[in-house]
């Protein structure tokens, strides 16, 4: 749509927006986060400005093993999902198989469950079935897979929609069985959408709480589970600071892995 004289006006609205919806909270977050304790931004509080929070962040007891497996949830949530909706995608949408749209609906389920109900259900079917698992970063990561099943399904089918069938047609035609045709024609197509879920998944992830809270031990903490124990203890200028830090590394993450992600782009010949 042209909006002519208009677009002025539309541009400032919506970096207007931006700066009232992103830009205030993240600074008013920065501001915190270099207060020793939490004071209304003013020229006065600008006596108190310290790195203080920072320090104490990284010497908080359990920081280090909870980055490392927020990481590694986060890669293998976001890995594993993917690639698994692909294929699921794939059977919904090219193949004949009886009961495909039950499949599609049973992993459509979790969009209507709140992540502490998700939580709780695997709590207690593990518990009932043991194995060791609970307690472990293993049952995280099988309700990290659970809760976003559902994104990397949208994600996928929408990227396989837009493939013509003809392509799929002419591997087979050619001699291709399921397999090669999915893993020559189909997987390399669909690298563009199955990034950008990837991408998603790993900031979710990252940020996951409610089914987190109930499932984790010393063993297995993670970050969002260190800022929600800040945020019980009235830590509030540490939480700020960790939260600071978090989303910088996550912005700086979706860069660079969008730069390197424009290689595997579909170009023209």
């Amino acid at each position: 749509m042209a909006l002519g004289r208009w677009r002025y006006l539309g541009a400032a609205f919506f970096a207007a927006y931006a700066l009232l919806v992103i830009g205030l909270p993240f600074l008013v977050l920065v501001w915190s986060s270099l207060q020793r304790f939490y004071a209304v931004p003013s020229l006065a509080a600008l006596q108190n400005i310290s790195l203080a929070n920072y320090r104490a962040v990284f010497e908080y007891p359990a920081i280090g093993l909870a980055v490392w497996n927020s990481m590694v949830l986060a890669l293998a949530t976001a890995t594993l999902v993917m690639g698994l909706t692909a294929i699921l995608s794939w059977l919904v949408l090219r193949t004949r198989v009886p009961g495909r749209w039950l499949l599609e609906t049973i992993v459509s389920l979790p969009l209507v469950m709140p992540g502490l109900v998700v939580g709780l259900a695997i709590m207690i079917c593990y518990l009932a079935l043991g194995g060791g698992i609970y307690g472990t970063i293993w049952i995280l990561l099988i309700a990290y897979m659970t809760r976003f099943l559902p994104y990397g399904m949208r994600f996928t089918s929408a990227s396989l929609l837009q493939l013509h069938k003809e392509l799929e047609e002419a591997a087979v035609a050619s001699g291709a069985d399921w397999f090669t045709t999915l893993r020559r024609i189909v997987l390399p197509l669909l690298k563009p959408g199955l990034l950008a879920g990837w991408l998603y998944i790993v900031i979710v992830s990252v940020r996951e709480l409610s089914s987190s809270v109930l499932l984790y031990s010393p063993d297995s903490m993670v970050v969002s589970v260190v800022l929600w124990e800040l945020w019980q203890n009235g830590q509030y200028v540490q939480l700020s600071a960790l939260g600071v830090m978090l989303i910088a590394v996550l912005f700086v993450f979706v860069l660079v892995a969008q730069m390197a992600g424009k290689r595997f782009g579909v170009r023209e010949v």
